[in-house]
Protein backbone atom coordinates (compact mmCIF):
# COMPACT_ATOMS: atom_id res chain seq x y z
CA UNK A 1 0.00 0.00 0.00
CA UNK A 2 3.23 2.31 0.92
CA UNK A 3 4.28 1.88 -2.14
CA UNK A 4 0.95 2.97 -4.75
CA UNK A 5 0.51 5.85 -1.99
CA UNK A 6 3.90 6.90 -3.34
CA UNK A 7 3.85 6.52 -6.88
CA UNK A 8 0.44 8.62 -6.29
CA UNK A 9 2.36 11.10 -4.66
CA UNK A 10 4.61 11.58 -7.02
CA UNK A 11 2.54 11.23 -10.11
CA UNK A 12 0.55 14.19 -8.42
CA UNK A 13 3.33 15.70 -7.86
CA UNK A 14 5.10 15.95 -11.13
CA UNK A 15 1.66 17.02 -12.56
CA UNK A 16 1.06 20.17 -10.23
CA UNK A 17 5.22 20.95 -11.59
CA UNK A 18 3.88 20.77 -14.99
CA UNK A 19 0.79 22.94 -14.34
CA UNK A 20 2.95 24.88 -12.92
CA UNK A 21 5.57 25.72 -15.29
CA UNK A 22 2.98 25.48 -18.32
CA UNK A 23 0.95 28.72 -16.06
CA UNK A 24 4.67 30.50 -15.70
CA UNK A 25 5.51 30.46 -19.40
CA UNK A 26 2.02 31.52 -20.28
CA UNK A 27 2.50 34.23 -18.16
CA UNK A 28 5.59 35.27 -19.50
CA UNK A 29 3.94 35.09 -23.18
CA UNK A 30 1.20 37.14 -21.96
CA UNK A 31 3.51 39.94 -20.45
CA UNK A 32 5.42 39.91 -23.91
CA UNK A 33 1.69 40.24 -25.30
CA UNK A 34 0.95 43.55 -23.09
CA UNK A 35 4.53 45.02 -23.51
CA UNK A 36 3.87 45.03 -27.06
CA UNK A 37 0.22 47.05 -26.22
CA UNK A 38 1.96 49.38 -23.89
CA UNK A 39 3.99 50.81 -26.37
CA UNK A 40 1.79 50.72 -29.45
CA UNK A 41 -1.67 51.20 -28.29
CA UNK A 42 -3.33 54.47 -29.55
CA UNK A 43 -3.78 56.51 -32.79
CA UNK A 44 -0.66 57.36 -35.20
CA UNK A 45 -0.69 59.50 -38.23
CA UNK A 46 1.27 57.96 -41.11
CA UNK A 47 3.37 59.35 -43.86
CA UNK A 48 4.37 56.74 -46.53
CA UNK A 49 6.88 56.38 -48.80
CA UNK A 50 6.87 53.76 -51.91
CA UNK A 51 10.36 53.07 -52.70
CA UNK A 52 10.51 53.42 -56.56
CA UNK A 53 9.17 50.78 -59.19
CA UNK A 54 9.47 50.45 -63.05
CA UNK A 55 5.43 51.85 -62.53
CA UNK A 56 6.63 54.46 -60.12
CA UNK A 57 10.13 55.32 -60.86
CA UNK A 58 10.01 58.07 -58.53
CA UNK A 59 8.43 56.34 -56.26
CA UNK A 60 4.94 57.37 -54.43
CA UNK A 61 4.50 59.18 -51.41
CA UNK A 62 0.98 59.30 -49.18
CA UNK A 63 -0.78 59.57 -45.60
CA UNK A 64 -2.97 57.68 -43.49
CA UNK A 65 -3.79 56.50 -40.04
CA UNK A 66 -2.64 53.41 -37.76
CA UNK A 67 -4.63 52.36 -34.83
CA UNK A 68 -3.77 49.64 -32.52
CA UNK A 69 -5.94 48.28 -29.63
CA UNK A 70 -6.02 45.86 -26.80
CA UNK A 71 -8.49 43.52 -25.99
CA UNK A 72 -10.10 43.47 -22.25
CA UNK A 73 -7.43 41.44 -20.23
CA UNK A 74 -4.54 41.93 -22.71
CA UNK A 75 -5.76 38.61 -24.73
CA UNK A 76 -5.60 40.02 -28.21
CA UNK A 77 -3.63 43.44 -29.77
CA UNK A 78 -5.14 44.46 -33.30
CA UNK A 79 -3.25 46.83 -35.76
CA UNK A 80 -5.75 48.11 -38.48
CA UNK A 81 -4.01 50.55 -40.51
CA UNK A 82 -5.72 52.52 -43.79
CA UNK A 83 -3.49 54.60 -46.07
CA UNK A 84 -3.92 56.50 -49.50
CA UNK A 85 -0.68 56.42 -51.97
CA UNK A 86 -0.93 57.61 -55.37
CA UNK A 87 -4.04 55.24 -57.07
CA UNK A 88 -2.81 52.69 -53.93
CA UNK A 89 -5.98 52.69 -51.26
CA UNK A 90 -4.28 49.85 -48.51
CA UNK A 91 -6.32 48.39 -45.80
CA UNK A 92 -4.78 46.31 -43.30
CA UNK A 93 -5.61 44.91 -40.24
CA UNK A 94 -3.63 42.30 -37.62
CA UNK A 95 -4.53 40.56 -35.19
CA UNK A 96 -1.82 39.76 -32.17
CA UNK A 97 -2.47 36.77 -29.54
CA UNK A 98 0.01 34.93 -27.49
CA UNK A 99 0.19 31.22 -28.41
CA UNK A 100 -0.40 29.49 -24.99
CA UNK A 101 0.42 26.39 -25.96
CA UNK A 102 3.77 27.52 -27.56
CA UNK A 103 4.33 30.40 -25.31
CA UNK A 104 5.21 32.79 -28.62
CA UNK A 105 3.27 35.48 -30.15
CA UNK A 106 1.21 35.05 -33.24
CA UNK A 107 -0.41 37.18 -35.85
CA UNK A 108 -3.24 37.10 -38.62
CA UNK A 109 -2.80 39.67 -41.44
CA UNK A 110 -5.73 40.77 -43.49
CA UNK A 111 -5.18 43.04 -46.51
CA UNK A 112 -7.23 44.85 -49.32
CA UNK A 113 -4.40 44.60 -51.36
CA UNK A 114 -3.23 40.51 -51.52
CA UNK A 115 -6.20 37.68 -51.26
CA UNK A 116 -4.32 35.16 -50.07
CA UNK A 117 -3.80 37.06 -45.97
CA UNK A 118 -6.15 36.82 -43.23
CA UNK A 119 -5.90 32.38 -43.70
CA UNK A 120 -5.95 30.82 -40.56
CA UNK A 121 -3.97 28.07 -41.28
CA UNK A 122 -1.40 30.42 -42.39
CA UNK A 123 -1.39 32.44 -39.07
CA UNK A 124 -0.54 29.44 -37.28
CA UNK A 125 1.51 27.93 -38.96
CA UNK A 126 3.35 30.29 -41.63
CA UNK A 127 3.13 34.00 -40.02
CA UNK A 128 6.53 34.15 -37.51
CA UNK A 129 6.55 37.09 -34.68
CA UNK A 130 9.33 38.24 -32.98
CA UNK A 131 9.05 41.12 -30.55
CA UNK A 132 12.37 41.81 -28.12
CA UNK A 133 10.67 45.21 -25.87
CA UNK A 134 12.34 47.15 -28.53
CA UNK A 135 11.38 46.02 -32.26
CA UNK A 136 8.40 43.90 -33.71
CA UNK A 137 8.76 41.47 -36.52
CA UNK A 138 6.14 40.05 -38.88
CA UNK A 139 7.13 38.01 -41.72
CA UNK A 140 4.61 35.80 -43.75
CA UNK A 141 4.84 33.76 -46.42
CA UNK A 142 2.93 34.88 -49.95
CA UNK A 143 3.40 34.30 -53.67
CA UNK A 144 5.34 36.73 -55.50
CA UNK A 145 4.54 37.91 -59.05
CA UNK A 146 5.94 35.22 -60.96
CA UNK A 147 4.03 31.99 -58.20
CA UNK A 148 7.63 31.51 -56.52
CA UNK A 149 7.63 31.39 -53.01
CA UNK A 150 8.30 34.59 -51.31
CA UNK A 151 8.72 36.65 -47.85
CA UNK A 152 7.11 39.09 -46.49
CA UNK A 153 8.57 41.30 -43.46
CA UNK A 154 7.20 44.48 -42.11
CA UNK A 155 9.29 45.63 -39.21
CA UNK A 156 8.21 48.28 -36.20
CA UNK A 157 11.43 50.14 -35.41
CA UNK A 158 12.72 52.98 -33.60
CA UNK A 159 9.70 53.05 -31.13
CA UNK A 160 9.21 55.84 -29.06
CA UNK A 161 6.03 57.17 -27.32
CA UNK A 162 5.71 59.85 -30.06
CA UNK A 163 6.31 57.68 -32.80
CA UNK A 164 7.52 55.27 -34.41
CA UNK A 165 9.09 53.95 -38.27
CA UNK A 166 7.41 50.84 -40.26
CA UNK A 167 9.40 49.04 -43.19
CA UNK A 168 7.89 46.38 -45.28
CA UNK A 169 10.06 44.33 -46.99
CA UNK A 170 10.02 41.43 -49.30
CA UNK A 171 12.35 38.70 -50.92
CA UNK A 172 12.81 34.89 -51.50
CA UNK A 173 12.92 33.12 -48.70
CA UNK A 174 16.69 32.51 -47.59
CA UNK A 175 17.12 36.98 -49.30
CA UNK A 176 18.21 39.33 -50.22
CA UNK A 177 15.03 41.28 -48.92
CA UNK A 178 14.17 44.44 -51.04
CA UNK A 179 12.59 47.35 -49.09
CA UNK A 180 9.45 48.20 -50.22
CA UNK A 181 7.58 51.23 -48.24
CA UNK A 182 8.55 53.22 -45.17
CA UNK A 183 5.84 54.17 -42.77
CA UNK A 184 6.95 57.53 -40.18
CA UNK A 185 3.91 57.18 -37.49
CA UNK A 186 3.39 59.97 -35.04
CA UNK A 187 1.14 59.88 -32.31
CA UNK A 188 -2.32 61.78 -32.70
Amino acid sequence: MTSKLSVFLTVVTLSFLATAHAQMKQQDGTADLQNLAKVMTGTWNLKVNLEPTSEAPKGIQGVGEETWRSAPLGLTLTDEESFTAGPMRMTIVGLFWMDHVTGKLQALDCSNQNPHTCGLKDAVNGLTVQWDGKELIVEEPESGPDGKQMISRIVWSDIKPSSFTETGYFGPPSGPFKKGMTLLATRK
